[in-house]
């Protein structure tokens, strides 16, 4: 018990070094003023997506990453020498993430039932009960997954497979669209049915006998996973590490051809264009726009069909709201955060350091970063848009400059993991708040009145939402938003580019 309680704090002072402390109590914040400012029907419809979708999975992604990082620093080798057991102190951090899942809930969930002050106990022991259990669940498949790979990339193009049943089924299941009772063998099922009872309690249908056996049933999975997660942290990855290739040999063992360019950044840009068509991550990465539409064309109809008769919303008259939010924005956000998270890891490998003795300078290398991940979102965008379904308008002027400016918050996003990001870990804290803010803008500013809208103007994803024709109502019109998206863009890349540079110079 004392070696779990010395663990416990450690995983305490180690959050909140990476600021994943500070960023679930942000996130705790902005989701209750966000909820607190809509009327309260559609706030407790609202909580029920976020906790279950957000919240719950908050530590998902940070689990591996810093295990990942702890094998690169070598923290792993050193643990092995000491008392403390890797169920022990694994076992910590899945209790840490937990609560911190815990934590961001119980504020959401006052606001989400601010009608109901003297039922607030009874709401807040299942939900926060339900979110316990489906973190638990998330943390433990991730862990087990991520554990037997050496980076993020391995884990990321694993992860899908064996996450989203657990997110889609669930879901699926609220909003009435599978009532098979094999859903139920699915563990986070019971995590939904919890939230839910303590939203909407005529929602559900189950004795409560049947929601503790079922409780009891989730609790046993994440056993399970905890077990195959401990013991693939204390295994180690199960991939080799493969043999460092010579310069100018491949690593299939082709020699790369002698041609040789006057340009540093052609050079490098052919080594590195090269180097992504092995990896199967960066290649899945190009084809997700398409992908991402075609799962919207197909399920929004039916999206739409749902929440109308399960929340009384008209989610057809908010489609440019969705649009902006799940592919006008998230499209760039994407590639963005994957640029940024390269260029963070080749800073972690010291790659930006050789580049001060090597004819590329380090202005050349993140120029080089940000538009590729610019000219990427373009593309995607381009395709994504139209078949989406969403934009039945057209081409027009407006949405034109739309996508021009959406994809150049992709080189914003890469420098703003270079720029605030000292490694892997705190550059998915730092994903994770610009993914919130993306997520907001294209919301906050449809719902809010014109002259609301003027603080928002210093962000930059603000001016592709504006430049929306439905978004137009007392916005300057799509020239006038270019202009003002370019200046306020252009001005966000240089300050993030001077903290680039300072930061480097430090490490």
């Amino acid at each position: 018990m004392n070696r779990l309680l010395a663990a416990g704090a450690l995983e305490a002072r180690v959050a909140a070094r990476f600021g994943i402390v500070p960023t679930a109590v942000g996130l705790g914040v902005l989701w209750t003023l966000v909820l607190a400012a809509v009327p309260v029907e559609k706030a407790r419809a609202l909580a029920g997506v976020l906790l279950f979708v957000d919240t719950a999975g908050f530590g998902a992604l940070f689990v591996v990453a810093l295990l990942l990082f702890e094998r690169v620093e070598g923290t792993r080798d050193a643990l092995a020498v000491t008392p403390l057991r890797t169920a022990e102190g694994m076992t910590a951090r899945l209790l840490l993430l937990t609560a911190l899942s815990v934590l961001i809930a119980f504020p959401m969930l006052v606001a989400a039932a601010r009608d109901r002050p003297a039922e607030l106990a009874g709401v807040l022991a299942p939900a926060l009960l339900g979110v316990a259990v489906t973190a638990l669940l998330f943390l433990t498949a991730c862990l087990a997954v991520g554990a037997r790979f050496r980076g993020l990339s391995g884990f990321l193009l694993a992860m899908p497979p064996v996450v989203a049943p657990l997110i889609l089924v669930p879901l699926a299941y609220a909003g009435g669209v599978l009532h098979h009772p094999v859903v139920h063998a699915v563990p986070t099922t019971v995590g939904v049915d919890l939230v839910r009872l303590a939203l909407d309690p005529g929602s559900v249908d189950r004795h409560p006998v049947v929601l503790a056996l079922a409780v009891g049933y989730a609790l046993g999975w994440a056993a399970v996973g905890g077990v195959t997660a401990c013991r693939a942290v204390a295994m180690g990855p199960s991939l080799p590490v493969p043999p460092p290739s010579p310069r100018g040999v491949r690593a299939s063992g082709g020699a790369v051809s002698p041609r040789r360019t006057s340009f540093p950044v052609a050079r490098f840009a052919r080594v590195d264009l090269v180097g992504s068509r092995r990896d199967p991550l960066l290649v899945l990465l190009l084809a997700a726009p398409v992908l991402l539409a075609a799962a919207i064309r197909v399920s929004f109809p039916q999206a739409v069909d749902i929440v109308r008769v399960s929340y009384g919303i008209d989610l057809a008259a908010h489609t440019p709201a969705v649009m902006a939010t799940l592919v006008l924005l998230h499209v760039p956000m994407m590639f963005g955060v994957v640029g940024g998270l390269r260029a963070v890891e080749d800073a972690d490998e010291r790659v930006l350091l050789v580049l001060r003795v090597s004819p590329l300078s380090l202005w050349a290398y993140l120029g080089y970063r940000m538009v590729v991940a610019a000219a990427a979102s373009l593309l995607g965008l381009v395709v994504a848009l139209p078949l989406s379904g969403l934009s039945p308008s057209g081409w027009s002027p407006g949405l034109v400059v739309a996508v021009v400016l959406a994809a150049l918050q992709a080189p914003v996003l890469v420098v703003s993991l270079t720029a605030l990001a000292a490694d892997k870990v705190t550059a998915l804290v730092v994903a994770k708040g610009a993914g919130a803010v993306l997520v907001l803008v294209p919301v906050v500013l449809w719902a809010l009145p014109d002259w609301w809208r003027l603080p928002f103007l210093v962000l930059p994803p603000a001016w592709p939402v504006l430049a929306v024709p439905e978004y137009a109502a007392g916005a300057p019109g799509p020239w006038g938003c270019l202009l003002g998206g370019v200046l306020v863009t252009a001005v966000a890349v240089a300050v993030l580019l001077g903290r680039t540079r300072r930061a480097l110079d430090v490490r």
